[in-house]
């Protein structure tokens, strides 16, 4: 059994965005999960168009409303909702429309997706 708790970790900036910062609750927890993390944005916070050629970007929307771009199509994730975002796809964050929390994990596909 592993116990993660959100307080107890440090803010850290994200690779692609470093004015952004995240919570990383576990890194390779499992051997196909390379970390779990925690952002809250806010309004007007963007990520930059990038991608992983090695594994799926899950997201979990806990709350608010957020614009993803995946592939050049716009999708308004709000919370419940949750995004795959397949290896080689560009996405980004171009608008956050409100506080949004998210958890997000990067998975090592083992087959088809």
């Amino acid at each position: 059994m592993k116990l993660f708790s959100l307080h107890d970790i440090p803010l850290e900036p994200v690779s692609h965005d470093p004015g952004l910062s995240k919570k990383v609750l576990a890194r390779d927890p499992l051997p196909s999960i390379k970390h779990i993390s925690h952002i809250v944005l806010q309004p007007g916070d963007s990520a930059s168009e990038h991608s992983h050629s090695d594994y799926v970007e899950v997201f979990y929307c806990i709350g608010g409303d957020a614009e993803f771009s995946v592939q050049g199509e716009t999708l308004s994730i709000k919370k419940g909702h949750l995004l795959l975002v397949e290896p080689g796809e560009k996405h980004s964050i171009p608008n956050v429309k409100e506080e949004t929390e998210l958890l997000y994990l990067h998975v090592t596909p083992t087959g088809k997706i």
